[in-house]
């Protein structure tokens, strides 16, 4: 008899009035009907899943269902395996009765279905070893067993998760070459997906092996299937690199030329798909000869000269055909994917030299009018590459073109152009002049613009002294007050051209102007100080600017200001691969974020008391849009930038409210959902991220106090006593209490009923400015259901339990963090699943785990819609909010977006 003790759970339910006499009537039911029906039938098998998913079902009834089940001549095998795996998830101290069961099914003849024997494999490996199987049948010798078999299916299974079983490497690397010409397509890119995944994973020192592998990937060029051929040419790419490597210094460059040519022959497939992997493997590739790959950037074959075009056995001789103006061919796609691909995979040969540099840059200046944004992005970024290895240098015939994209409609395009500006060298004054010409023009037009445009050209201006100086002594003539000057000393061009004046004598080069900036211009900067410091903020503070002004105002010496290079990185030639974008993107993005949370801090009250809310909200767009910016497919955002969209959010959904108490209106419903929403995102900063600072938490917290004090101004203030401890608990943990806390204090200790008098401490509010640590972590969930949409519901018995297979992983999480799986169908049907991190495997960066969560109210419909998704608790008792006997204490933050399952009731 099985141990009759009931284990720990990792999840805990809410308890369910279900009774023992009920779990015996299922139990009998299911006995009963599995008896009756020689046929199939999914009715018992619903009954017993119902049975084996909750959690509090009796070990005596789950050894009763494994008796019944097993003792069934008539029941399919796969039924068999599938509810035996569900037995092994939900009781684990039945692993290894179901070990023993599964290794007993798998070693009968070949009556076992391939599909029942794959399932009962992938249960098996994932279950800790029985006591005893010397005679039994090991995982490898299924894996293969089930691999050579007939079904399709199966073997497109197996090869997808043969890193789950135990199989040796090499016996695995053999299996992949062989499957790889396998009559099915699908087979044949799974094993090159294998042989790609093992090149990673594990060290091969055989040279033949690995010229093998390449070899085999180069065959599957041919393929008529195009998923085959994309496998293929990563596999060439992978194992290429790998042959490149192995071998001895005076044949890698002929390999590597040799895998540079094979790369390019797929640039002319027919499908758009493999165009773009040879593209992204072309920019991935090792270092290829100089005339290979200016060969690559001409239609035209240079001259008769050879070199190694494939390995063969051994190496021989090709024309240069193939390789001849591939990236041509790229940039003249009428696929926006491929011509961006080809525009990223152009880094590579512009490092090589000069030359190369300046023919790549040539062929970006014509991408830069291509219809498609994604297009012209790749294309500056790729010249922001090379300007950051010094080889950028814009041809005064390309000025136009190039220059253009400062007005483009785009934000990031604009933004990526004014990157590439600040590394740009000017060899003549007229292209100088030309470029500041263009960026002023293009504040006309996009004057929110203003701060990065300004820092840019504070930028050329040191690193161009003399035009800088040049372009001032003309301006100033025009700027000097006289009868005929029309000068406007507070439009944009002002403010750039004192910008521009300012920089020259903190230039790079020697000073040796420093004299020659008239000290007037100096003046006529202090009177401008805020919207040039909002330009300067990464070189100088407000208060270093203000002095430096200051004394060159009325002297005629250089002033000894101490400003940040923030260049140095850039300038500097950095030693890193080409397939790496030597500016590391976090530290661009980090930048990005330093001044978008600056600038917030500077123009919010400002722009409130003026009644300037759409342009403040206008403002908050635009800032968004360039933080988005920095989200790419290729990789999640980092946890800065998402703190930083999230509380520009709070920012946005504070003005409103703000507008709304300052202004009252009729619409009192739309103030009360935006307080909710603010109170609801100022949790999830204040819970969702770990790493803030002391200040920065009590900044949040301090922003909840002026949503309570938001909804005091406005309402019956029947929640005086919440707010008041709000208050008292900050000030205990805040050394200086701003002077809204000190006048809110004051305010809610007064015995009257006016709830204007709020506004008083509400107008001493200033947004604080927040220094972000770059080790901050958000704590994020992802939850994913296998094989369900509304077209594959899950079957369920009205009134029923009814399990769902998740697969959890969770990003940043404390092991002291209490979560919640909330799973409701309607307002009044919602279930509570507690979440044991225990259970879970990894460490506080990543945990995962899989299981099967129990959801008891099941209406009596024939189909419904689940929604469930992640909560962590808020320890916070002034928000405390109960959810019923079994649920959550306090109010949930939640970790992800919902996800929907489907059900439809099983057909009697």
């Amino acid at each position: 008899m099985l141990n009759p003790k009931h284990p720990l759970k990792p999840f805990h339910p809410i308890p369910c009035s279900s009774s023992t006499s009920m779990e015996q009537n299922l139990l009998s039911s299911f006995t009963q009907t599995l008896k009756n029906h020689s046929k199939p039938s999914l009715k018992p098998l619903c009954i017993a899943r119902s049975l084996i998913t909750n959690p509090s079902t009796t070990n005596q009834t789950i050894s009763s269902i494994i008796q019944t089940l097993t003792s069934n001549p008539h029941l399919p095998l796969h039924h068999l395996t599938t509810l035996l795996s569900q037995i092994s998830l939900t009781h684990p101290h039945f692993s290894p009765t179901i070990t023993t069961l599964l290794h007993s099914l798998l070693t009968r003849p070949a009556a076992v279905p391939p599909r029942a024997a794959t399932l009962a494999l992938s249960t098996l490996v994932s279950l800790p070893p029985a006591s005893d199987y010397s005679d039994m049948v090991t995982a490898e010798g299924l894996f293969l067993s089930l691999c050579f078999g007939s079904s399709v299916p199966v073997r497109h299974r197996l090869l997808l998760d043969a890193e789950r079983y135990d199989v040796r490497p090499s016996i695995l690397l053999t299996v992949f070459l062989g499957f790889a010409q396998d009559p099915y397509p699908n087979v044949r890119r799974d094993a090159l997906d294998g042989l790609i995944g093992l090149c990673n994973r594990i060290v091969v020192e055989d040279r033949g092996m690995i010229e093998g592998c390449y070899l085999r990937g180069v065959e599957l060029f041919a393929d008529t299937d195009d998923c085959v051929r994309c496998s293929s040419v990563r596999m060439v790419s992978e194992w290429g690199k790998l042959l490149v490597a192995n071998s001895d210094d005076k044949s890698k460059r002929d390999l590597s030329d040799a895998l540079y040519v094979q790369l390019c022959s797929m640039v002319r497939d027919m499908s758009m798909n493999v165009r773009v992997e040879a593209f992204n493997a072309l920019g991935k590739a090792g270092m290829a000869s100089q005339y290979l790959l200016m060969q690559t950037l001409s239609k035209k074959v240079l001259d008769e000269v050879k070199y190694p075009g494939q390995l063969s056995g051994k190496l021989f001789r090709s024309r240069a055909l193939s390789a001849a103006g591939a990236f041509l061919h790229g940039l003249e796609d009428e696929f926006y994917q491929v011509r961006s691909s080809a525009c990223y995979s152009l880094r590579m040969p512009a490092i090589v030299s000069a030359d190369l540099a300046e023919k790549v840059v040539g062929l970006l200046m014509d991408v830069l009018n291509d219809d498609s944004t994604v297009v012209r992005l790749q294309a500056l970024e790729t010249m922001h590459h090379i300007a950051v290895f010094g080889n950028l240098k814009v041809q005064e015939m390309h000025m136009h073109m190039f220059l253009g994209t400062l007005v483009d409609m785009n934000s990031p395009v604009r933004f990526t152009s004014r990157k590439v500006l600040r590394l740009t060298k000017f060899d003549n004054m007229p292209m100088f002049k030309l470029a500041v010409d263009s960026l002023i023009h293009s504040l006309k037009i996009y004057p929110h613009d203003e701060p990065d445009v300004l820092s840019v050209v504070f930028e050329i201006g040191r690193n161009h002294r003399s035009f800088a100086v040049s372009i001032t002594e003309e301006t100033f003539l025009e700027m000097e007050p006289s009868t005929a000057s029309n000068w406007d000393f507070d439009s944009s061009k002002t403010a750039a051209m004192l910008t521009l004046a300012i920089s020259a004598p903190l230039s790079h080069e020697k000073q040796q102007h420093s004299n020659i900036i008239p000290p007037a211009i100096f003046s006529y900067a202090v009177t401008m100080l805020g919207r040039i410091s909002n330009g300067l903020t990464e070189v100088m503070d407000q208060a270093t600017l203000l002095s430096y002004l200051s004394h060159c105002s009325t002297s005629t010496g250089p002033h000894p200001v101490e400003v940040k290079d923030d260049l140095t990185m850039e300038n500097c030639r950095i030693s890193v691969s080409h397939a790496v974008d030597p500016l590391q993107p976090h530290d661009e993005e980090y930048k990005v974020v330093k001044l978008v949370l600056s600038n917030i801090a500077e123009i919010w009250q400002p722009m409130l008391k003026l009644g300037c809310t759409s342009e403040l909200l206008a403002a908050l767009r635009c800032w968004k849009e360039e933080l988005t910016t920095h989200i790419t497919d290729s990789r999640q955002s980092s946890s800065v930038l998402t703190f930083t969209l999230q509380y520009l959010h709070v920012v946005k959904l504070l003005s409103k409210a703000w507008w709304h108490v300052m202004r009252p209106s009729d619409e009192a419903g739309e103030l009360g959902y935006i307080l909710q929403k603010l109170e609801t995102k100022l949790r999830g900063l204040r819970y969702r991220f770990i790493g803030l600072s002391k200040e920065d938490e009590l900044h949040i917290e301090e922003l909840t106090l002026v949503v309570s004090t938001l909804r005091l101004s406005t309402y019956d203030p029947r929640i005086r006593e919440p707010a008041l401890k709000k208050l008292l608990n900050y000030k205990e943990a805040s050394t200086e209490p701003s002077r809204f806390l000190t006048e809110l204090k004051n305010t809610l200790q007064k015995d009257e009923s006016d709830i204007y008098r709020f506004h008083k401490p509400l107008e001493l509010f200033t947004l604080k400015k927040l220094v972000l640590s770059r080790d901050l972590r958000h704590t994020r969930a992802e939850v994913e259901i296998q094989d369900n949409d509304w077209l594959k519901p899950f079957p369920f018995v009205a009134g029923l339990p009814v399990g769902i297979p998740l697969n959890i992983k969770l990003h940043n999480t404390p092991l002291e963090s209490k979560l919640w799986l909330k799973m409701s169908c309607s307002k009044d049907a919602v279930d509570y699943v507690f979440i044991d991190l225990k259970q879970f495997e990894g460490s506080d960066e990543i945990r995962e785990y899989r299981f099967i969560a129990p959801f008891y109210k099941t209406p009596k419909v024939n189909s419904f819609m689940l929604l469930l998704c992640i909560g962590m608790e808020c320890e916070d008792v002034t928000c405390c909010r109960g959810h019923g006997c079994g649920g959550p204490n306090h109010e949930l933050v939640y970790l992800c977006k919902e996800k929907q399952v489907f059900f439809s009731m099983v057909n009697k």
